[in-house]
């Protein structure tokens, strides 16, 4: 009897997270799905000025697409189990991880590119068109690589439920120990270390700097980087909990992945913002050029 109410209690927990987690993902779709492609049409009309940051931010808005178009997909799944078969599970989960690597390079380069651009302006003006395509090929080539692994170790099996999941399956503690080990470094640890020092040293000189202190682009890229840790944080203590127990939670691995999704959501309004700066930054560098021309005249 006591067994019967504990499995019926477990039952209606896990119901109830499915439940919050299916109407979360729902929002995020419902909401980033219509604003990054705002955000693409958008940005496509800087894509033939020399700024970089618009092609950055039209990398990220690509990856965030990529990744909220399939959650239908995922949605379906948590509700009612994984019919697609073995394939499509693979396909969806490299997509996902493609998006997932992609998005971080993008603002990793994003705050390498603002640093370079404010404190070596010369030296990043000699990467020329040329140099800012590769880095863009750079990154989705580098991502897609770093995602590879999505198409060896996501598997279709039962989870506790009795519903057939596409879940991360490992053969072994070594094999899940090392791609966790890999997730935290490449997503995380790294990407956060070369934030922080960027933004350190960009910190130093704007505050030694007047010009700089109204720089709205510098200011802009800050926010991205800040989302970015309050997203991904709960991601990198999860990882480190399922390095140091053998067992998963579903719920936290639930939790940890509706965040990025939401991540994805909320980057078009830093888009948007990022695009009216540009377009004020342009206006008001026209104005001065014909308050000059007329004053000379």
């Amino acid at each position: 009897m006591d067994q019967n109410i504990s499995d019926n209690s477990s039952f209606a927990r896990t119901s109830v997270d499915e439940l919050v987690s299916s109407t979360v993902l729902g929002l995020c779709c419902a909401l980033g799905v219509p604003g990054n492609i705002a955000v693409l049409v958008m940005l496509t009309q800087h894509l033939k000025e020399d700024s970089f940051t618009p092609k950055l931010m039209l990398s990220l808005a690509i990856s965030d697409l990529l990744s909220l178009i399939t959650l239908p997909v995922w949605i379906y799944a948590l509700l009612n189990g994984w019919v697609f078969g073995q394939g499509l599970c693979k396909l969806f989960s490299y997509v996902v991880y493609w998006s997932l690597y992609s998005s971080v390079l993008s603002v990793t380069l994003l705050s390498m590119q603002r640093y370079l651009q404010v404190l070596y302006p010369q030296r990043w003006s000699k990467l020329g068109r040329k140099g800012q395509k590769g880095l863009i090929f750079g990154i989705w080539t580098s991502s897609g690589a770093l995602a590879s692994y999505a198409l060896y170790y996501r598997n279709v099996k039962r989870n506790k439920n009795g519903l057939q999941q596409c879940f991360q399956d490992y053969r072994n503690d070594q094999e899940k120990l090392v791609v966790l080990l890999i997730e935290t470094l490449v997503m995380f640890v790294v990407p956060l270390f070369s934030m922080l020092c960027f933004y350190f040293r960009l910190h130093q000189r704007i505050s030694q700097s007047a010009s700089f202190r109204s720089h709205r682009l510098t200011k802009l890229a800050v926010r991205i980087v800040v989302t970015f840790f309050i997203f991904s944080t709960p991601c990198f203590i999860n990882n480190l909990i399922l390095m140091a127990v053998p067992w998963e939670s579903d719920v936290g691995n639930s939790i940890t992945g509706a965040l990025f999704f939401i991540n994805s959501c909320v980057n078009p309004f830093l888009y948007a913002f990022s695009a009216r700066a540009l377009r004020r930054k342009r206006k008001q560098h026209s104005d001065q050029l014909q308050q000059y021309q007329d004053e000379t005249e």
